[in-house]
Protein backbone atom coordinates (compact mmCIF):
# COMPACT_ATOMS: atom_id res chain seq x y z
CA UNK A 1 0.00 0.00 0.00
CA UNK A 2 1.49 3.11 -0.98
CA UNK A 3 2.35 5.47 1.77
CA UNK A 4 1.81 8.88 1.97
CA UNK A 5 3.18 11.70 4.55
CA UNK A 6 0.87 15.09 4.66
CA UNK A 7 2.67 18.28 6.36
CA UNK A 8 0.02 20.70 7.91
CA UNK A 9 0.64 23.77 10.51
CA UNK A 10 -3.86 22.74 10.73
CA UNK A 11 -5.57 20.17 11.47
CA UNK A 12 -9.02 19.24 13.15
CA UNK A 13 -10.41 19.73 15.74
CA UNK A 14 -8.96 23.33 14.66
CA UNK A 15 -11.81 25.94 13.37
CA UNK A 16 -10.70 26.82 10.04
CA UNK A 17 -10.73 26.31 6.22
CA UNK A 18 -7.04 25.43 6.24
CA UNK A 19 -7.69 22.48 8.63
CA UNK A 20 -10.84 21.21 6.69
CA UNK A 21 -9.30 21.13 4.07
CA UNK A 22 -6.28 19.46 4.80
CA UNK A 23 -8.31 17.34 6.50
CA UNK A 24 -10.91 16.50 3.44
CA UNK A 25 -7.51 15.47 1.47
CA UNK A 26 -6.17 13.15 3.63
CA UNK A 27 -9.40 11.30 3.62
CA UNK A 28 -9.27 10.86 -0.07
CA UNK A 29 -5.97 10.08 -0.13
CA UNK A 30 -6.53 7.40 2.58
CA UNK A 31 -9.90 6.20 0.59
CA UNK A 32 -7.97 6.01 -2.54
CA UNK A 33 -6.26 2.98 -0.80
CA UNK A 34 -2.94 5.04 0.25
CA UNK A 35 -1.82 4.81 4.03
CA UNK A 36 -2.16 8.57 5.41
CA UNK A 37 0.02 9.59 8.09
CA UNK A 38 -0.40 13.34 9.05
CA UNK A 39 2.27 15.89 10.89
CA UNK A 40 0.65 18.52 12.86
CA UNK A 41 0.60 20.98 15.41
CA UNK A 42 -0.86 20.73 18.91
CA UNK A 43 -4.63 22.91 18.28
CA UNK A 44 -3.88 26.23 19.02
CA UNK A 45 -5.71 28.04 16.70
CA UNK A 46 -7.59 30.79 17.03
CA UNK A 47 -6.82 30.89 20.77
CA UNK A 48 -3.21 31.30 20.00
CA UNK A 49 -2.67 28.54 23.01
CA UNK A 50 -2.93 25.11 23.11
CA UNK A 51 -6.11 23.57 24.11
CA UNK A 52 -6.97 20.55 26.26
CA UNK A 53 -6.63 17.95 25.95
CA UNK A 54 -3.34 18.65 24.11
CA UNK A 55 -2.28 21.59 27.17
CA UNK A 56 0.89 20.03 28.03
CA UNK A 57 1.57 17.24 25.95
CA UNK A 58 4.97 17.12 23.78
CA UNK A 59 3.67 14.07 21.32
CA UNK A 60 0.18 13.02 20.46
CA UNK A 61 -0.80 10.32 17.84
CA UNK A 62 -4.60 9.59 17.01
CA UNK A 63 -7.28 8.38 14.62
CA UNK A 64 -9.06 10.19 12.49
CA UNK A 65 -10.95 7.46 10.44
CA UNK A 66 -8.27 5.79 8.11
CA UNK A 67 -5.74 8.60 8.80
CA UNK A 68 -2.97 8.48 11.38
CA UNK A 69 -2.58 12.25 13.00
CA UNK A 70 0.70 12.42 14.61
CA UNK A 71 1.21 16.02 16.49
CA UNK A 72 4.14 17.69 17.69
CA UNK A 73 5.22 19.61 20.85
CA UNK A 74 4.10 23.50 20.00
CA UNK A 75 4.79 26.74 21.61
CA UNK A 76 2.04 28.91 21.30
CA UNK A 77 2.59 31.07 24.44
CA UNK A 78 0.06 33.50 23.60
CA UNK A 79 0.94 36.41 25.67
CA UNK A 80 0.56 38.99 22.83
CA UNK A 81 3.92 39.61 21.77
CA UNK A 82 5.33 40.08 18.58
CA UNK A 83 6.49 37.31 17.45
CA UNK A 84 4.31 34.28 19.06
CA UNK A 85 3.12 32.98 15.66
CA UNK A 86 6.82 32.47 13.85
CA UNK A 87 7.66 31.03 17.22
CA UNK A 88 4.76 28.35 16.81
CA UNK A 89 5.21 27.62 13.13
CA UNK A 90 8.92 27.17 13.61
CA UNK A 91 8.40 24.99 16.38
CA UNK A 92 5.69 22.99 14.64
CA UNK A 93 8.55 22.93 11.69
CA UNK A 94 11.76 21.39 13.92
CA UNK A 95 9.30 18.91 15.26
CA UNK A 96 7.92 17.61 12.04
CA UNK A 97 11.46 17.41 10.37
CA UNK A 98 12.49 15.64 13.09
CA UNK A 99 9.81 12.74 12.87
CA UNK A 100 9.50 12.75 9.86
CA UNK A 101 13.34 12.10 8.89
CA UNK A 102 13.54 9.88 11.96
CA UNK A 103 10.65 7.25 10.96
CA UNK A 104 11.74 3.94 9.67
CA UNK A 105 9.43 2.92 6.95
CA UNK A 106 9.56 4.83 3.55
CA UNK A 107 7.18 7.21 2.12
CA UNK A 108 6.41 7.26 -1.66
CA UNK A 109 4.81 11.04 -1.17
CA UNK A 110 5.49 13.95 0.86
CA UNK A 111 2.49 16.18 0.87
CA UNK A 112 3.20 19.58 1.88
CA UNK A 113 0.09 22.14 2.39
CA UNK A 114 1.33 26.17 2.62
CA UNK A 115 0.87 28.43 4.54
CA UNK A 116 2.94 28.64 6.55
CA UNK A 117 5.78 28.43 4.66
CA UNK A 118 8.13 27.56 7.36
CA UNK A 119 6.82 24.01 6.15
CA UNK A 120 8.66 24.22 3.27
CA UNK A 121 11.96 22.74 5.36
CA UNK A 122 10.05 19.73 6.92
CA UNK A 123 9.05 18.67 3.46
CA UNK A 124 11.99 19.12 1.27
CA UNK A 125 14.30 17.25 4.38
CA UNK A 126 11.45 14.62 4.27
CA UNK A 127 11.63 14.06 0.63
CA UNK A 128 15.12 13.78 0.44
CA UNK A 129 15.04 11.22 3.03
CA UNK A 130 12.96 9.00 1.59
CA UNK A 131 13.40 9.40 -2.08
CA UNK A 132 10.01 10.75 -2.02
CA UNK A 133 7.81 12.37 -4.43
CA UNK A 134 6.91 15.68 -3.06
CA UNK A 135 3.81 17.62 -3.71
CA UNK A 136 2.85 21.10 -2.44
CA UNK A 137 -0.73 22.46 -2.12
CA UNK A 138 -1.15 26.63 -1.99
CA UNK A 139 -3.74 27.79 -0.27
CA UNK A 140 -2.00 31.40 -0.19
CA UNK A 141 1.37 32.10 -2.26
CA UNK A 142 4.15 33.55 -0.61
CA UNK A 143 5.61 35.94 -0.42
CA UNK A 144 3.31 37.42 -3.03
CA UNK A 145 -0.09 38.15 -0.74
CA UNK A 146 2.19 38.75 2.15
CA UNK A 147 3.42 42.24 -0.23
CA UNK A 148 -0.17 42.76 -1.58
CA UNK A 149 -1.34 43.28 2.52
CA UNK A 150 1.50 45.33 2.51
CA UNK A 151 3.24 43.53 5.55
CA UNK A 152 6.80 42.59 3.74
CA UNK A 153 8.53 45.20 0.87
CA UNK A 154 8.89 43.24 -2.49
CA UNK A 155 12.37 44.60 -2.56
CA UNK A 156 13.24 43.77 1.13
CA UNK A 157 15.34 40.78 2.55
CA UNK A 158 12.10 38.66 4.08
CA UNK A 159 10.32 38.54 0.91
CA UNK A 160 13.46 37.58 -0.90
CA UNK A 161 14.54 34.75 1.67
CA UNK A 162 10.95 33.59 1.48
CA UNK A 163 10.81 33.97 -2.23
CA UNK A 164 13.74 31.74 -2.54
CA UNK A 165 11.97 28.94 0.06
CA UNK A 166 9.31 28.73 -2.28
CA UNK A 167 11.11 28.66 -5.65
CA UNK A 168 13.10 25.71 -4.02
CA UNK A 169 9.54 24.10 -3.03
CA UNK A 170 8.25 24.12 -6.46
CA UNK A 171 11.12 23.45 -8.64
CA UNK A 172 11.61 20.33 -6.35
CA UNK A 173 7.64 19.37 -6.55
CA UNK A 174 6.36 17.05 -8.78
CA UNK A 175 2.51 18.45 -8.53
CA UNK A 176 1.41 21.73 -7.44
CA UNK A 177 -2.45 22.23 -6.00
CA UNK A 178 -3.54 25.40 -6.09
CA UNK A 179 -6.94 26.59 -4.65
CA UNK A 180 -7.68 29.52 -7.19
CA UNK A 181 -6.97 30.23 -10.62
CA UNK A 182 -4.85 33.50 -9.61
CA UNK A 183 -2.94 31.34 -7.16
CA UNK A 184 -1.68 28.84 -10.48
CA UNK A 185 -1.28 31.99 -12.90
CA UNK A 186 0.82 33.58 -9.98
CA UNK A 187 2.96 30.30 -9.36
CA UNK A 188 3.27 30.18 -13.13
CA UNK A 189 4.84 33.31 -13.47
CA UNK A 190 7.42 32.56 -11.19
CA UNK A 191 8.74 29.96 -14.04
CA UNK A 192 6.78 27.02 -12.73
CA UNK A 193 5.54 24.66 -15.24
CA UNK A 194 2.08 24.50 -15.56
CA UNK A 195 2.44 21.08 -16.08
CA UNK A 196 3.17 20.62 -12.25
CA UNK A 197 -0.21 22.99 -11.49
CA UNK A 198 -3.19 21.62 -11.01
CA UNK A 199 -6.40 24.11 -9.71
CA UNK A 200 -7.92 22.01 -6.65
CA UNK A 201 -10.54 24.66 -5.23
CA UNK A 202 -12.19 24.61 -2.02
CA UNK A 203 -15.41 23.70 -1.71
CA UNK A 204 -18.65 23.17 0.56
CA UNK A 205 -18.67 19.72 3.04
CA UNK A 206 -21.79 18.69 3.98
CA UNK A 207 -21.96 18.79 7.51
CA UNK A 208 -25.10 19.21 8.70
CA UNK A 209 -25.98 22.32 10.77
CA UNK A 210 -26.70 21.37 14.65
CA UNK A 211 -29.88 21.87 15.49
CA UNK A 212 -29.50 24.41 17.97
CA UNK A 213 -29.85 27.82 17.79
CA UNK A 214 -26.69 29.60 18.27
CA UNK A 215 -28.10 32.89 19.57
CA UNK A 216 -31.39 33.33 21.35
CA UNK A 217 -33.26 35.07 18.41
CA UNK A 218 -34.87 38.80 19.32
CA UNK A 219 -38.63 39.56 18.08
CA UNK A 220 -38.74 41.70 15.14
CA UNK A 221 -34.64 41.25 14.35
CA UNK A 222 -32.94 40.09 11.82
CA UNK A 223 -29.20 38.79 11.79
CA UNK A 224 -26.46 39.90 9.76
CA UNK A 225 -23.38 37.33 10.03
CA UNK A 226 -19.97 36.48 9.50
CA UNK A 227 -18.64 33.81 10.00
CA UNK A 228 -14.74 32.54 9.86
CA UNK A 229 -11.30 33.95 10.91
CA UNK A 230 -10.69 37.13 12.26
CA UNK A 231 -7.62 38.16 10.76
CA UNK A 232 -5.89 41.13 8.69
CA UNK A 233 -7.05 39.64 5.33
CA UNK A 234 -10.75 39.55 6.20
CA UNK A 235 -11.16 43.78 6.47
CA UNK A 236 -13.86 42.92 9.45
CA UNK A 237 -13.51 46.90 10.24
CA UNK A 238 -15.81 47.63 7.03
CA UNK A 239 -18.21 45.53 8.95
CA UNK A 240 -18.18 47.56 12.16
CA UNK A 241 -18.19 50.69 10.23
CA UNK A 242 -21.42 49.57 8.75
CA UNK A 243 -22.68 48.05 12.05
CA UNK A 244 -22.20 52.06 13.35
CA UNK A 245 -24.39 54.02 10.72
CA UNK A 246 -26.70 50.95 11.04
CA UNK A 247 -26.80 51.03 14.89
CA UNK A 248 -30.11 53.33 14.82
CA UNK A 249 -32.01 50.41 13.10
CA UNK A 250 -33.03 48.29 15.60
CA UNK A 251 -34.42 45.45 13.58
CA UNK A 252 -30.92 44.50 12.42
CA UNK A 253 -27.89 42.64 14.60
CA UNK A 254 -24.98 41.90 13.38
CA UNK A 255 -23.59 38.65 14.41
CA UNK A 256 -19.85 37.83 14.57
CA UNK A 257 -19.09 34.09 14.90
CA UNK A 258 -15.35 32.95 14.95
CA UNK A 259 -11.49 34.19 16.16
CA UNK A 260 -8.18 35.27 15.13
CA UNK A 261 -5.54 37.55 15.20
CA UNK A 262 -8.06 40.82 15.14
CA UNK A 263 -10.42 39.31 16.77
CA UNK A 264 -9.69 40.70 20.18
CA UNK A 265 -9.24 44.39 18.57
CA UNK A 266 -12.48 44.26 17.05
CA UNK A 267 -14.04 42.99 20.49
CA UNK A 268 -12.53 46.08 21.92
CA UNK A 269 -13.67 48.21 18.99
CA UNK A 270 -17.31 47.67 19.58
CA UNK A 271 -17.13 48.33 22.86
CA UNK A 272 -15.37 52.00 22.88
CA UNK A 273 -18.18 52.79 20.02
CA UNK A 274 -20.90 50.90 22.03
CA UNK A 275 -22.42 48.70 19.12
CA UNK A 276 -24.69 47.22 21.51
CA UNK A 277 -26.25 45.88 17.72
CA UNK A 278 -22.89 43.60 17.44
CA UNK A 279 -22.66 40.72 19.09
CA UNK A 280 -19.55 38.18 19.02
CA UNK A 281 -19.95 34.61 19.72
CA UNK A 282 -16.19 33.82 20.05
CA UNK A 283 -15.03 30.50 18.02
CA UNK A 284 -17.60 27.74 17.37
CA UNK A 285 -17.32 23.99 16.15
CA UNK A 286 -18.59 23.53 12.42
CA UNK A 287 -21.98 22.50 12.73
CA UNK A 288 -23.00 25.31 15.34
CA UNK A 289 -21.23 27.60 12.85
CA UNK A 290 -23.62 26.27 10.17
CA UNK A 291 -26.25 27.59 12.07
CA UNK A 292 -25.54 30.59 12.88
CA UNK A 293 -25.22 30.92 8.83
CA UNK A 294 -28.39 29.17 8.09
CA UNK A 295 -30.60 31.20 10.98
CA UNK A 296 -28.78 34.35 9.31
CA UNK A 297 -30.87 36.80 7.08
CA UNK A 298 -28.07 37.69 5.19
CA UNK A 299 -24.40 36.73 5.65
CA UNK A 300 -21.34 39.50 5.07
CA UNK A 301 -18.21 38.46 3.69
CA UNK A 302 -15.29 41.23 3.27
CA UNK A 303 -11.67 41.03 2.13
CA UNK A 304 -9.24 43.78 2.15
CA UNK A 305 -9.02 45.48 -1.30
CA UNK A 306 -5.40 44.50 -2.39
CA UNK A 307 -6.25 40.63 -2.16
CA UNK A 308 -7.99 39.27 -5.52
CA UNK A 309 -6.71 35.74 -5.60
CA UNK A 310 -8.68 34.62 -2.26
CA UNK A 311 -12.27 32.44 -2.14
CA UNK A 312 -13.52 32.59 1.49
CA UNK A 313 -14.97 28.84 2.51
CA UNK A 314 -17.17 30.82 3.89
CA UNK A 315 -18.73 31.89 1.18
CA UNK A 316 -19.24 27.87 -0.23
CA UNK A 317 -20.33 27.76 3.14
CA UNK A 318 -23.33 30.55 3.02
CA UNK A 319 -24.13 29.34 -0.78
CA UNK A 320 -24.43 25.48 0.72
CA UNK A 321 -27.21 26.57 3.76
CA UNK A 322 -29.18 29.45 1.06
CA UNK A 323 -28.37 32.12 2.82
CA UNK A 324 -27.76 35.66 0.61
CA UNK A 325 -24.16 36.51 0.61
CA UNK A 326 -22.91 40.68 0.63
CA UNK A 327 -19.39 40.43 -0.75
CA UNK A 328 -16.66 43.23 -0.15
CA UNK A 329 -14.16 42.34 -2.36
CA UNK A 330 -12.94 41.51 -5.82
CA UNK A 331 -10.92 38.76 -8.18
CA UNK A 332 -12.33 35.28 -7.91
CA UNK A 333 -14.76 36.23 -5.01
CA UNK A 334 -16.71 38.56 -6.77
CA UNK A 335 -16.61 36.45 -9.94
CA UNK A 336 -17.82 32.98 -7.93
CA UNK A 337 -20.74 35.40 -6.15
CA UNK A 338 -22.04 37.10 -9.96
CA UNK A 339 -21.73 33.74 -11.09
CA UNK A 340 -23.81 31.67 -8.94
CA UNK A 341 -26.49 34.76 -8.26
CA UNK A 342 -26.22 33.91 -4.61
CA UNK A 343 -25.69 37.85 -3.32
CA UNK A 344 -24.44 41.00 -4.61
CA UNK A 345 -21.58 42.71 -4.39
CA UNK A 346 -19.73 46.15 -3.05
CA UNK A 347 -16.29 46.87 -3.09
CA UNK A 348 -13.98 45.96 -0.48
CA UNK A 349 -13.71 49.01 2.30
CA UNK A 350 -16.57 50.88 1.15
CA UNK A 351 -18.92 50.96 4.65
CA UNK A 352 -21.44 53.23 2.97
CA UNK A 353 -22.15 50.57 -0.03
CA UNK A 354 -21.99 47.83 2.58
CA UNK A 355 -24.83 49.35 4.96
CA UNK A 356 -26.48 50.23 1.67
CA UNK A 357 -26.58 46.79 0.36
CA UNK A 358 -27.62 45.34 3.83
CA UNK A 359 -30.48 47.62 3.46
CA UNK A 360 -31.72 46.75 0.51
CA UNK A 361 -31.33 42.95 0.61
CA UNK A 362 -33.17 42.98 4.22
CA UNK A 363 -35.94 45.31 3.13
CA UNK A 364 -36.27 42.95 -0.39
CA UNK A 365 -38.21 39.89 0.87
CA UNK A 366 -38.33 38.76 -2.87
CA UNK A 367 -34.84 39.56 -3.52
CA UNK A 368 -33.50 37.51 -0.36
CA UNK A 369 -35.51 34.70 -1.40
CA UNK A 370 -33.64 34.77 -4.81
CA UNK A 371 -30.47 34.87 -3.56
CA UNK A 372 -30.92 32.68 -0.66
CA UNK A 373 -32.43 30.16 -3.62
CA UNK A 374 -28.86 30.95 -5.98
CA UNK A 375 -26.71 29.20 -3.89
CA UNK A 376 -27.16 25.40 -2.84
CA UNK A 377 -27.47 24.09 -6.44
CA UNK A 378 -24.91 25.37 -7.78
CA UNK A 379 -22.05 25.13 -4.82
CA UNK A 380 -23.23 21.69 -4.86
CA UNK A 381 -22.66 21.46 -8.84
CA UNK A 382 -19.72 22.86 -9.08
CA UNK A 383 -17.81 22.98 -5.70
CA UNK A 384 -18.20 19.73 -3.90
CA UNK A 385 -14.88 19.47 -2.43
CA UNK A 386 -15.56 15.42 -1.85
CA UNK A 387 -15.78 15.06 -5.28
CA UNK A 388 -12.50 17.45 -6.16
CA UNK A 389 -10.21 15.92 -3.29
CA UNK A 390 -11.39 12.28 -4.92
CA UNK A 391 -10.14 13.87 -8.04
CA UNK A 392 -6.98 14.98 -7.05
CA UNK A 393 -6.38 11.77 -4.69
CA UNK A 394 -6.42 9.82 -7.86
CA UNK A 395 -3.82 12.07 -9.35
CA UNK A 396 -1.64 11.51 -6.19
CA UNK A 397 -1.81 7.84 -6.20
CA UNK A 398 -0.59 7.67 -9.67
CA UNK A 399 2.95 9.38 -8.46
CA UNK A 400 2.96 7.08 -5.12
CA UNK A 401 2.99 3.51 -7.22
CA UNK A 402 5.22 4.51 -10.06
Amino acid sequence: MPRIAILSQFYPPEPCAAANRVAALARALAESGNEVHVYTAMPSFPQGAVTAPYRGRVHAVERDGPVTVERTWTCAPSLGLPGERLLTWLSVALGSALRIVAVGERYDVVLVSSPPITLALPALLGAFAHRAALLVDVRDVFPEIAIAMGAWRADGWLARAVGRVADALYRRAALIACVTASARDEIAARGVPLAKLVLVPNGFDPVEPASKAVTAPLPGVRDVVYVGNMGSATGLDVLLDAAESLRSDRSVRFVLVGGGAEAARLRRRARAARLNNVLFTGPLPRAAALRALADAALSVVPLVASIADSVPTKLYDAMAVGTPVVLCARGEARQLVERSGSGICVAPGDANALAGAIGRVLADDELRARLGAGGPGFVRAHYDRAAGMRSFAERVTTLSVR
